[in-house]
């Protein structure tokens, strides 16, 4: 190759990693070693020629070229051509390996890693290993070698790919750099979807912006055609262009055909980029319909299906039913590997009693002790390992400590989403003390009323205010580094140096029992505002609940939408994503121009949502990215129906499961399968036991029987969601309702009406603080929102709730609605579906189409702030429906 590109007018330069086996370290290289080797050479070239650099890669080198590429987001790079460089590697390997014994050999990659070292993998084990990915043509060559043997100069021509096929091409592979590609590259596909981690930066092929020449071979066994065009998904923002040769993987780049062929086009392709004349003749424009990957692989969908038995199993399981739960799986063969991790995750959660030790800080301490270089979380383009988090948390310990922070004490948290706010979180945890996530959003003197702290915390940005409101010491993590000065009575933690601490003789780590009060999260609004008090049990409930509904694994980057003071963000992604492995990309505020760019960056596969956040996703402009999108699901809670239909119908095949978890305990519903679009779903295995009471909806009180205790709620019927306080395993008693359906029963009240249907399906029908009250009986108002947003298709939000008009002693319906964008109000349309599709008593009187619905932080609509405003005629045009249809 050198030598054919020299003769042909084009300067090569070599990048030779020399023998691992015989270089000092060369055996403990990783993937990163490599990458970051290649941009170095690069920026060697650029400084002794002054020009940039067409980065050239066969195979391997191909893929390094692009990761190279895209860490330097092509600077200094003039173009890329690679020769049966694999993009998409699920079409490369898994067509002929199974997925299953990919991640088992992941699985146990920290134990080969450890018997490779340091000798690696030898150079006949990676000869042999790369000859049995096409066995056939190993056998052709043979073959066609013997049939040769009286042919000499038959013979001579093929000699020096002999050679280089049977032995001198080969050198020892590296184990660490093994256990990157396999996990990364095969397992994870992450040159295709992004969220590689070079060093500590987050690297998608995304960013490559230089032109990109790919050579494939249409009898490449190795590198499939189809493998080698995904560039063009990979890399949609380069110009991408294909030589299709007709050859095998070695042929591309060696042998008659490379030298007539290959090389020439090579040569043509960097005067064409230089100016100097015309593309090779070879090469064709990549399009999208060449590029498009395939469905989702069988394995994952099995995965999907594996979370779904074992959720439905899971009373089964819990109740000892193991060998009933056995005969039912076992025609599933491949699930099993499936069911198993959410088996055992809702056996973990139903084994939680008062006294268990289980708490954040003592989950990340086992992650980052059974997998220490793993990343942890992913922010603004950077990469945390659970180990560097680890000692980040252990450290901040040691400063609490030093602050005079002890076991039990509340200390308040007022940091955006970053960093430093997730590891002072679950610092709190390790130490043992209470953290109260206040609110930037909302009034922090208004917020320590309610829920008041022995010490606070702020990022360096809230410092001051924070104090000046406190009136004592605050304390201050992150932004640290460089010596700086803070203000009158702040502390900074970052210039307590962690070595000079010792531990008093109280601390024990990680201390936090199930029953105990780990989290106080901060809700409601303006002056309305509450506590949500969460135990270490209910936190639990929120990890292994999410993470089994959902089917997180080791394989899985979520993404994380809310702040990281939201129940959202704290309990459900921080969580699911700690118990299950599963990497958390954070993100400061969610926006749709980013979104897709954050999804291809980290490789995001789950995204998790609350309530109308996904809006901004369905009424975007229509963009490129969002085509061969790498997102397996979106789970959340609170999604309107309406949001809900178009999120599936638009980012098909990406189903949305829905969670529902009251205020307060452990009640927490899932549906699963997201085909009963609005079912706030089943009752998750391990959580609170579930009741529903009957409920007189008009007389806002439970049906009784003639014994004075509740009626149970059948089929159809609307009821009162109620959750059985158990205690004893570490659940909350708040205020509950007692000798409900017994005597001496406890049962805490959600505040939600609910429905169960046939199937044993939930359906939210509104929070008793939101039933209208009208003068012909009460109206729950969430099937109402429903049916308005399902039948008009020009309504993007609607929100119906009740206000008092002067001279009237009930209340009267009120729609707020706003429109999807382009789309008009058509109020015969809307009036016509009022008054055919919904009962009398449910009918607004007015409809107000207003710019936007007031949300809170957690993208909910703030029905409290439409009843205050009530008809006020400036916030938008008002229009009352005629009683009787025209």
């Amino acid at each position: 190759a050198v030598e054919a590109l020299r003769d042909l007018g084009v300067d090569p330069w070599v990048v030779d990693f020399g023998s691992p086996e015989k270089e000092e370290g060369g055996l403990r290289r990783n993937l990163s070693d490599h990458v970051l080797a290649v941009g170095a050479a690069v920026d060697a070239i650029l400084e002794t020629t002054g020009r940039p650099v067409h980065l050239m890669g066969y195979s391997q080198g191909g893929m390094f070229a692009y990761q190279a590429a895209a860490y330097r987001r092509s600077a200094g790079i003039a173009s890329l051509v690679t020769f049966g460089a694999p993009v998409d590697l699920h079409r490369a390997i898994l067509d002929r390996v199974p997925m299953e014994f990919v991640l088992d050999l992941i699985g146990q990659m920290g134990q080969i890693e450890s018997a490779l070292l340091p000798s690696g993998i030898p150079r006949w084990a990676t000869r042999l290993g790369f000859q049995l990915l096409d066995p056939i043509k190993m056998v052709q060559q043979r073959f066609e070698f013997l049939s040769q043997l009286a042919d000499r100069e038959a013979l001579l021509k093929r000699e020096g790919m002999r050679r280089f096929m049977e032995n001198e091409g080969w050198t020892a592979f590296p184990g660490p750099a093994l256990r990157d590609a396999m996990r990364d590259l095969v397992a994870h596909n992450r040159l295709l979807r992004g969220g590689a981690v070079i060093g500590d930066r987050t690297v998608t092929l995304a960013d490559i912006t230089c032109p990109i020449l790919a050579f494939s071979g249409a009898s490449d066994t190795i590198a499939p055609p189809p493998s080698v065009r995904a560039i063009r998904s990979a890399a949609p923002r380069a110009q991408s262009w294909e030589i299709r040769l007709q050859t095998g993987h070695f042929g591309m780049v060696a042998g008659s055909r490379a030298q007539r062929e290959t090389w020439p086009a090579v040569a043509d392709w960097v005067r064409w980029q230089e100016g100097q004349g015309s593309a090779p003749a070879a090469a064709h424009p990549l399009g999208e319909s060449e590029a498009k990957a395939p469905a989702p692989s069988g394995f994952l969908v099995d995965l999907q299906r594996g979370a779904g038995t074992a959720w439905h199993l899971g009373v089964d399981l819990l109740g000892g039913a193991g060998e009933l739960a056995v005969d039912r799986l076992g025609g599933i063969g491949r699930i099993i590997s499936a069911v198993a991790p959410q088996a055992l995750r809702i056996s973990r959660l139903d084994a939680i009693r008062v006294d268990t030790r289980i708490s954040p800080g003592l989950a990340l301490e086992a992650k980052a002790a059974e997998v220490p270089k793993d990343t942890f979380f992913l922010f603004e383009g950077r990469a945390y390992s659970y180990a560097g988090v680890n000692t980040r948390i252990d450290n901040i310990v040691l400063g609490f400590l030093v602050c005079g922070v002890r076991h039990g004490q509340h200390v308040g948290v007022l940091m955006e989403t970053r960093p430093s706010a997730l590891a002072a979180t679950v610092a709190l945890s390790r130490l043992g003390a209470v953290a109260v996530l206040l609110r930037p959003d909302v009034s922090l003197a208004k917020q320590l009323e309610i829920a008041p702290v022995d010490h606070l915390l702020a990022d360096p940005e809230c410092a001051d205010d924070a104090y000046r409101v406190l009136g004592r010491e605050v304390l201050v993590l992150g932004g640290g580094g460089t010596p700086r000065v803070l203000g009158a009575g702040i502390r900074d933690m970052e210039a307590i140096d962690p070595a000079e601490v010792t531990p008093p003789e109280w601390y024990t780590p990680n201390p936090g029992l199930a029953g105990e009060l780990s989290i106080v999260l901060i809700t409601g609004s303006g002056d309305r505002l509450g506590v949500n008090r969460v135990t270490n049990r209910r936190w639990s409930t929120s990890a292994y609940g999410t993470a089994s509904a959902t089917a997180l694994s080791a394989n899985d980057t979520v993404y994380c939408c809310s702040p990281t003071y939201h129940a959202t963000g704290i309990l459900v992604c921080v969580g699911a994503a700690l118990v299950s492995g599963a990497r958390l990309a954070l993100t400061r505020e969610f926006a749709p121009a980013s979104f897709w760019e954050d999804v291809r960056r980290y490789g995001v596969n789950v995204v998790f949502y609350t309530g109308t956040l996904c809006r901004g996703l369905v009424n975007a402009p229509p963009d490129s990215r969002e085509h061969d999108h790498s997102i397996r699901l979106f789970a959340g809670s609170g999604m309107p129906r309406g949001i809900w239909q178009r999120l599936i119908e638009r980012l098909h095949p990406a189903p949305a499961i829905e969670f529902f978890a009251s205020t307060e305990g452990n009640a927490v519903l899932v549906n699963l399968t997201g085909e009963k679009i609005g079912s706030i779903g089943k009752p998750l295995p391990g959580g609170a036991e579930i009741a529903v009471a009957a409920w007189d909806i008009d007389r806002a009180a439970l049906v009784e029987l003639e014994s004075g205790f509740a009626e149970h709620c059948g089929p159809g019927s609307t009821g009162l969601l109620l959750a059985r306080v158990s205690p004893e395993r570490g659940e909350v008693e708040g205020k509950p309702r007692r000798g409900v359906f017994a005597a001496g029963d406890a049962w805490l009240d959600t505040g939600d009406l609910v429905r169960c249907d046939n199937d044993g399906d939930f359906w939210l029908l509104d929070h008793l603080r939101d039933v209208v009250h009208t003068g012909k009986g009460a109206v729950a108002t969430i099937p109402v929102e429903d049916t308005l947003a399902a039948e008009l298709s020009f309504i993007d939000l609607a929100a119906v709730f009740g206000v008092e008009l002067d001279g009237e002693k009930a209340a009267t319906i009120v729609a707020a609605i706003t429109l999807r964008p382009g789309e008009e109000f058509d109020f015969d349309a809307f009036s016509h579906v009022v008054h055919t599709r919904l009962l009398a008593r449910e009918r607004p009187r007015f409809v107000r189409v207003l710019d936007e619905l007031p949300l809170t932080s957690g993208h909910r609509i703030r029905k409290r702030a439409l009843r205050e405003a009530g008809l006020d005629s400036t916030a938008g045009t008002d229009h009352e429906i005629p009683a009787v249809l025209g």
